[in-house]
């Protein structure tokens, strides 16, 4: 499925912060890891590895990521490889008078992970995406919808997933701190909908480097016992 971190929360932080910064390039490298049985019994990790480069200007932005996975298995040996390719496209959307902020956006999953060693699908996903923010007083609250288009390896029936996300963020003086609760359909009919708490925060060292961590728990069986990533952004 498209990566849930699609949409860096760090770089609009940023640009709150920072209202000058528009229409800059940025380099995301980080290192995380994900844990949990989704619902099957059978536990595993996956370490990453994950660079994304990408532009976010004053009226579109743009993004491209890849990572390298180690996947370790209960009962099975581990795999390592490079994942898949997520490539992301969209606008910004500002109406005047408004502090609402719209980001229409579309993302594709290119199916470069190696299915035979379990490190992906081997089969493309194409998402539609809509996210807003809106400052509420002393934060900005955020919301998301989005529609991803599963595909299928020979054999399966996935359905299509809808994503659902409220959260909020708030931005200091060189630091910002972010929350979001989201909620996905499940691929599997019968299965449990997962659905996660997660929480980002960074801290700016100056105007062109920044680090971050972010985490995430989740609040059923369905979705990830937790998942932690750290990492640095730099900007061009």
């Amino acid at each position: 499925m498209i990566n849930p971190n699609r949409f860096p929360i760090i770089l609009l932080l940023f640009m709150a912060i920072v209202p000058d910064a528009a229409a800059r390039s940025y380099l995301d490298v980080g290192a995380g890891r994900v844990s949990g049985d989704f619902d099957t019994g059978i536990t595993s990790e996956l370490d990453l590895i994950r660079v994304e480069y990408g532009y976010f200007g004053s009226q579109y932005f743009f993004s491209a990521a890849t990572s390298y996975l180690n996947l370790d298995t209960d009962g099975l040996e581990q795999q390592s490889g490079m994942g898949d390719v997520v490539l992301e496209a969209g606008s910004i959307y500002r109406p005047q008078d408004s502090s609402l902020r719209l980001f229409p956006s579309l993302s594709v999953k290119l199916p470069t992970a190696d299915k035979d060693e379990g490190l992906g699908s081997g089969e493309m996903d194409i998402g539609a995406f809509l996210d807003a923010h809106k400052n509420c007083g002393g934060i900005v609250c955020t919301a998301g919808l989005g529609y991803i288009f599963i595909g299928e390896p020979a054999g399966t029936d996935f359905n299509n997933v809808l994503r659902l996300s409220i959260g909020g963020f708030k931005a200091f003086q060189q630091a910002g701190l972010s929350a979001y609760l989201q909620y996905d359909s499940a691929m599997l009919d019968g299965a449990t909908d997962p659905v996660k708490l997660g929480v980002d925060w960074f801290y700016l060292l100056n105007l062109k480097y920044a680090v971050y961590i972010n985490s995430a728990a989740g609040l059923n069986s369905a979705a990830p016992d937790y998942g932690i990533r750290a990492g640095i952004v730099i900007w061009f």
